[in-house]
């Protein structure tokens, strides 16, 4: 059944936009699926030659009106272009799937949007010259005294810039009563700038800092000691070592040769110490620290001094800094190597538009976290990122995510407290593990506790029907399959009889008709289900009456929507993703909200585009949930492909938790000013081209579903 074109969708503009702009004789759809289905509708004017399909067997069967061609039938016919009818997760492993022959046709790939498929996706900058590990190893081994920079060389930090670590201790700082943090900042910097002036840069301790900033700034003493030992405290606890290096150091010295640490910095040794204990080297070896002596690696005094302590001796520097690590000392008679820092490699990697997004001090806190991860050697080429393990595919793009999402849920509940916090099924269970990780971490006694809810669309919406009204306003929802499914998956109710493969849609006059031949048993099975659920909340210890919260990936609130029919009350939503602005389409705007909320007429964010790689993500070890029998225990769908890789996905979940852990480690507490657009970047670098996952990881992935219709693919596939 084809659909009136709706030229008013943005989407659809910039699709027709494009098409006119190739002018193609005719085109074809990749897809047979509910998208393929509105893409014939807004399309309807246009040449469209059939559908295409990555299923040879349904080469020859039609869906909607349509054929479905092989490559070679489609050319044939004068396809000069192919629109991806797909999610959007699938675009760019569907148009990498048919670049080959698109390319040797001359067949232009569109994606929905109006965009055109590319090859490959932009890197960042070129990284300049470094040394490889051979390189590291000869130089250590042909040289007597070896010495080592010292911060991002041996030890990185969760930061992106120093002055997120200065923004982060003045945040820590401000007390209940006092100067803020910007006042505090503010004074620190001046105070270190009316030093460096009188005595030249990495030459002033940071005690004579803060001693002229008690002279100079007015500010009470007390809140400038609390700066000072925030400061202290936030270096030593955003500290992070650099294995391969700190290993390259310990072999150095297993290797009887004089090692140094040469550093250009303002902090104490006692500070440098504890930070080299925490990053594996509790017996440090020799500092040169430039606060002490009065020199520096940046002007070359302090090589000068090393030099004197090894008058006789050959000696290599190895560091980050190109003027600093290697220009200087080979000026002072060193032999120098250079090392990649690990923000350098991230921002010549695909992830370098990650810093356009950087706002805040916690933005530059999970950047300098995922580069540290992502480039734990600075050997690692950068210009593709490879993610090899599962823990690493959680650390990076859903760590930062769910981090945000509890953040911003910490701060909902603690402006709108509620005594029920109920977490859905499947995705609550890690997303409540991880709430209750984080309010252990911040003391929340005054925070609700986090229930893990058994529920889903299909087990909620047909406990909700009440009235035949219900039972027609449910059709409304999209679904494709066979018509015993219609029944079977949106309301619950078998009907064997039905074994027509025939696959017809919700829209269909049969369809319809079905649902008014069976309204009565729909009903009376409703109020069953309905009963189940009901004991179900009474076995949980779940008042339906209590002020209650739920969680969830989101999209429109569909199990809220239930839900409220089942409690009989109104329920808060919080969501990760989802339209729940003006055009909810259940009205419940004004008690739902979501971290990436949509508004019509705007692009989507990429956690909503890709949200079908949170649902694979984001499961539990059993199936969906469908029923609660009369004693209220839950029964649930067969284990599917997520499910059977369910040990992978715990790989990932451990990833992810492991981002929690190195978050709350360095003393910071739940996100306040973690910038969405940030988030969403990192998330969205998951689907771009510049990253090459390791199969085992991509064989993983499972889109399942059994509400709009009874499918399973891999996302990868």
């Amino acid at each position: 059944m084809q659909r009136l074109p709706d030229p008013d969708t943005p989407q659809s503009t910039a699709l027709r936009a494009r098409l006119a702009q190739l002018g193609p004789a005719a085109i074809a759809l990749y897809g047979i699926g509910m998208r393929a289905r509105d893409l014939l509708g807004e399309l309807s004017d246009y040449p469209i030659v059939g559908l295409l399909d990555k299923d040879a067997d349904n080469i020859g069967k039609h869906f909607f009106g349509q054929p479905v061609l092989s490559p070679e039938t489609a050319v044939a016919r004068g396809a000069r272009a192919v629109v991806i009818a797909a999610t959007d997760v699938y675009w760019h492993t569907i148009a990498r799937r048919i670049r080959p022959w698109c390319d040797a046709a001359d067949v232009s790939i569109v994606f929905p949007d109006g965009t055109l498929a590319l090859h490959d996706a932009p890197t960042g900058a070129t990284l300049a010259p470094c040394c490889d590990r051979a390189a590291l190893e000869a130089a250590i081994a042909g040289h007597q005294v070896v010495s080592f920079d010292l911060f991002e060389t041996l030890v990185t930090r969760q930061a992106w810039r120093p002055d997120d670590i200065l923004e982060l201790a003045a945040q820590r700082a401000t007390g209940p009563e006092g100067p803020d943090a910007p006042t505090l900042l503010s004074a620190r910097k001046a105070a270190e700038a009316d030093c460096q002036h009188r005595h030249g840069h990495h030459t002033v301790a940071l005690d004579v800092i803060y001693a002229q900033m008690r002279a100079t700034s007015g500010l009470p003493a007390n809140a400038i000691d609390r700066l000072h030992a925030a400061e202290l405290a936030t270096e030593l606890a955003l500290c992070l070592p650099r294995t391969a290096m700190i290993d390259a150091l310990r072999r150095a010295r297993q290797a009887g040769k004089s090692v140094w640490i040469t550093t250009d910095t303002m902090l104490p040794r006692e500070t440098l110490n504890q930070i080299l204990a925490r990053c594996g080297l509790p017996e440090p070896p020799s500092l040169l620290v430039s606060s002490e002596a009065g020199l520096s690696k940046s002007q070359g005094g302090l090589f000068d001094l090393l030099r004197a302590r090894h008058p006789h001796a050959s000696i290599v520097h190895v560091g980050d800094s190109l003027h600093s690590d290697v220009t200087q000392a080979r000026a002072h008679g060193l032999a120098a190597l250079r090392l990649a820092a690990p923000a350098e490699q991230l921002a010549a990697s695909p992830c370098a538009h990650w810093a356009d997004a950087v706002r805040t001090a916690e933005d530059g806190q999970v950047i300098g976290l995922l580069a540290q991860r992502l480039f734990k050697t600075p050997f690692t080429p950068p210009a593709t990122l490879h993610i090899e393990s599962f823990e690493d595919f959680g650390y990076t793009f859903f760590g930062p995510l769910l981090l945000a999402y509890l953040g911003w849920l910490v701060n909902k509940l603690e402006n709108k407290p509620v005594e029920q916090l109920l977490f859905f099924a499947r995705e609550g269970h890690l997303l409540v593990h991880l709430y209750e990780k984080l309010c252990t971490h911040l003391g929340g006694t005054h925070l609700p506790a986090g229930t893990y809810f058994v529920t889903s669309r299909r087990m909620a919406t047909v406990a909700a029907l009440r009235t035949e009204d219900d039972v027609r306003a449910l059709m409304n929802e999209a679904f494709t399959g066979t018509a015993r499914q219609w029944l079977a998956l949106r309301f619950g109710l078998d009907a064997p009889e039905l074994d027509d493969e025939a696959a017809l849609d919700n829209t269909d006059a049969r369809a319809r008709e079905l649902v008014e031949q069976h309204m009565d048993a729909i009903l009376a099975h409703a109020a069953q289900e309905r009963a189940g659920y009901e004991a179900y909340l009474a076995a949980q210890g779940i008042e339906p009456t209590r002020p209650t919260a739920v969680c969830d990936l989101g999209l429109k609130g569909t199990i809220q929507h239930a839900l409220e029919q089942v409690f009989q009350q109104p329920l808060d939503g919080y969501y990760i993703t989802g339209h729940f602005g003006d055009d909810n389409p259940f009205g419940m705007c004004d008690r739902t909200d979501a971290l990436f909320n949509q508004r019509s007429g705007q692009a989507p964010d990429a956690v909503y585009r890709y949200h079908i790689l949170c649902e694979s993500v984001l499961v539990a070890p059993v199936g969906m949930a469908l029923y609660a029998d009369a004693q209220g225990e839950p029964h649930f769908d067969a284990p599917r492909g997520n499910q059977q890789h369910f040990a992978d996905k715990q790989a990932i979940h451990d990833g992810i938790e492991a981002f929690f852990d190195d978050w709350m480690a360095s003393g910071s507490g739940a996100p306040r000013r973690l910038s969405r657009p940030l988030v969403d970047a990192i998330f969205g670098t998951s689907m771009q081209g510049g990253v090459r996952m390791a199969e085992p990881l991509k064989q993983s992935f499972f889109v399942d579903e059994a509400f709009r219709a009874r499918t399973e693919r891999r996302l990868w596939d």
